[in-house]
This record gives structure tokens, C-alpha cells and sequence, in this order.
């Protein structure tokens, strides 16, 4: 199949949104072909997914659309097809709320909470402080934990040692 044909009715001159046929070709029906997959023709009607009935898309539907565009606010269309320049939309600050900036330049560092820590003043990735993740606790990790606590094994399922150290062998 080249690639000037239509992929919906395989004829030249027009691409596949724009097919004058409506046959659908190509709902979930492949084959393999000279250059991987290519799409085989398919009796299934197009569906609209606004209204559900068949023989048309949404972008042709007669039944009016509750949403709004996101670029204007008006119904009727999508932002990506609408008429009106495109409005920039400025990021906002996940601290303070507000916009012009972002949470790690945020001039309101005494309110910004770490997530690691859970102290005020700083963010998760200028913590300096570690936290362990066997008992929960700041100041040192894992390997370095005083805290014993009960670990499972995930080869047998019994308490007290590791898989990596289970006597058990290896079910497949």
C-alpha cells in the first residue's frame, strides 16, 4: 500500500479523516504487510462517540455538546479547533498558589513543607535529612537501622531471614 491511499477505502486523493466512503477500514483488524502492520477492511460502521449512533463522527455530530472549550469557554467545539488566538495559560506556583513562578523558587520558603521530613521551611529534594525506610524514622538508613524489625521471607513466606538467605529452593 503506498502511501498516497486512503487508509480507510484505499483509494488516492483524499487521506482517511476526509474518505467520502465511510466504510471504516481498520477497526482493530491487522494483517501483516510489506512494511509491518497494515489495516485490513472492516464492515464495522464509524461510531460517534458523542451520541453513540452510527454512520457519523463526533466532529460531524448534530447533538450539541455540554463541554466548553478550554481556549474560549464557549461550547460548540474543542481548543484545538477553535477560531481564537491561543490564550497562554501561566503555571502556578504547587506552594503558595500563585502564579508567575514555581514551588522551588517560591519566596515563601517557610511555608513550604517537605514531604520527606514532614519539617517546614525546605522541599523533598533539598532535604538533608535521610529517613529510613524500615522503621520511618530521619537520621540514618536502612542498613544502619537499630530497629529490628520482622522480616519475611518471599521465597517460603516464613519470618526471620531473607530470600536472598532462604534454605528453601526455588519454585519455577
Amino acid at each position: 500500500m503506498s502511501s498516497n491511499e486512503c487508509f480507510k477505502c484505499g483509494r488516492t486523493g483524499h487521506w482517511a479523516r476526509e474518505c467520502p466512503t465511510g466504510i471504516g477500514r481498520g477497526r482493530g483488524m491487522r494483517s501483516r504487510g510489506r512494511a509491518g502492520f497494515q489495516f485490513m477492511s472492516s464492515s464495522l460502521p464509524d461510531i460517534c462517540y458523542r451520541c453513540g449512533e452510527s454512520g457519523h463522527l463526533a466532529k460531524d455530530c448534530d447533538l450539541q455538546e455540554d463541554k466548553a472549550c478550554y481556549n474560549c469557554g464557549r461550547g460548540g467545539h474543542i481548543a484545538k479547533d477553535c477560531k481564537e488566538p491561543k490564550r497562554e495559560r501561566e503555571q502556578c506556583c504547587y506552594n503558595c498558589g500563585k502564579p508567575g513562578h514555581l514551588a522551588r523558587d517560591c519566596d515563601h520558603a517557610d511555608e513550604q513543607k517537605c514531604y520527606s521530613c514532614g519539617e517546614f521551611g525546605h522541599i523533598q529534594k533539598d532535604c538533608t535529612k535521610v529517613k529510613c525506610y524500615r522503621c520511618g524514622e530521619t537520621g540514618h538508613v536502612a542498613i544502619n537501622c537499630s530497629k529490628t524489625s520482622e522480616v519475611n521471607c518471599y521465597r517460603c513466606g516464613e519470618s526471620g531471614h531473607l530470600a536472598r538467605e532462604c534454605t528453601i529452593e526455588a519454585t519455577a
